[in-house]
């Protein structure tokens, strides 16, 4: 797990440049007026098209603390042009403003030119030394370098600050994923959501990457429980139901893990699941034998009145990843049509098809199919060349 973790954005933008000769001429009558606590407010709000729609049309009666918040407004608009050349303006507006040089940091890293970024955040920190965002942002600047210890060592001293930084909490967390530290990287993360405010996008970004880490490491209690706080916070994430579902057989606790498919199988039949990646079928599994493992998918279609493949277990080797060869658990309606029908077990193996003399009710527990696919792998269930 790398950088696609890193879900906070960053916009490129272009360099702009502005000379004093701007505010030549400016008549006594403009004087600069000092709205900082309203556009302040606005930017905490998100009001971010309502700033450049109020003030953007008059940056000569704008301070530079002001500028920078037109600046930032447009940068999160995704508005290169105009978010450079605010941050200019409010740089040379006032050399003393710390803000100006923190907007004009991050514009340019977003802009990849991480050498005028650093240099305008290390300003920043020169006159304002604690604030703790000015210590986060220079850390994203060497982060994005991969700079991992003076990345580091800047999110520390954000923590630090009276005013701490959510951000840098969540971002110590990912530089140790990115050095697969995984341990110290749960211990961040779960740090980090005792930190942040819990209505934020910050706080699901957090759960997201404890519950995958967690996951990834065989803890699935743990991995459920962070998957289910992010079901609360968002009833149509599908693909955390499907991995509720996979954590709950692995756990063997299927009646939990079926309560949670039958989340699946209703956003199914309503369409929901459509633009989706799992709108035909869904991991539900995941499990060892020997040096094997075994991946599990069921379909959504149910049987009806002609054969269906309706689970799909793939043998991979354990070591490399490559798959051996393919299990179809392949259900046959009953002859009257008044049955339960069944199920058989076909394997393909390469080029070649086996079958077994095994026959399973058609209202057999997914447990039962577990521990027979464990009885193919393994040979104590004898293979038999598939006959047409």
């Amino acid at each position: 797990m790398k950088k696609n973790l890193f879900l906070l954005t960053l916009i490129s933008l272009l360099s702009f440049s502005i000379s004093t000769s701007v505010f030549a001429g400016i008549v006594s009558s403009m004087q600069v007026v000092k709205p900082e606590d309203e556009i302040k407010t606005m930017f905490d709000n998100e009001l971010y098209q309502e700033i450049v729609d109020k003030y953007a049309t008059t940056p000569r009666t704008l301070s530079a603390e002001d500028l920078s918040y037109v600046s930032q407004a447009y940068l999160l608009l995704g508005d290169t042009d105009n978010a450079s050349k605010y941050a200019a303006l409010a740089v040379q507006k006032d050399a003393g403003c710390s803000r100006a040089f923190y907007v004009k940091g991050i514009v340019d890293n977003a802009k990849g030119e991480t050498k005028p970024a650093e240099e305008a955040l290390k300003k920043a920190i020169t006159l304002s030394p604690n604030k703790a965002e000015y210590y986060t942002a220079l850390g994203d600047v060497y982060f994005s370098q991969d700079i991992y210890q003076s990345a580091m060592d800047n999110y520390r001293k954000a923590i630090s600050k009276k005013d701490f930084s959510e951000n840098a909490y969540y971002m110590i967390g990912l530089i140790y994923a990115n050095e697969d530290d995984t341990v110290n990287a749960l211990d961040a993360f779960y740090t980090a959501k005792n930190k942040v405010v819990k209505n934020k996008e910050l706080y699901t970004t957090i759960l997201y990457n404890i519950a995958k880490l967690e996951f990834d490491n065989n803890n699935y209690q743990k991995a459920a429980e962070s998957y289910q706080e992010l079901t609360e916070y968002f009833p149509d994430d599908f693909y955390s139901y499907e991995k509720l579902v996979e954590c709950f057989n692995a756990l063997e606790n299927y009646s939990k893990a079926d309560k949670y498919k039958e989340i699946l199988y209703d956003a199914y039949a309503k369409g929901l699941l459509q633009p989706t990646s799992i709108f035909d079928m869904f991991c539900i599994d995941h499990f060892s034998v020997v040096d094997k493992s075994i991946t599990v998918y069921e379909r959504f279609e149910e049987p009806t009145c002609r054969p269906l493949i309706k689970n799909i277990f793939y043998v991979a080797d354990k070591e490399n990843g490559n798959i051996l060869s393919t299990i179809y658990m392949e259900f046959t309606p009953s002859a009257d049509g008044g049955g339960a029908g069944s199920y058989s077990f076909i394997e393909l193996r390469k080029d070649n098809r086996y079958t077994f003399n095994v026959i399973y009710d058609g209202n057999v527990t997914y447990s039962t199919l577990k521990n027979g696919v464990k009885d193919i792998v393994t040979g104590k269930t004898e293979a038999v060349p598939y006959k047409e």
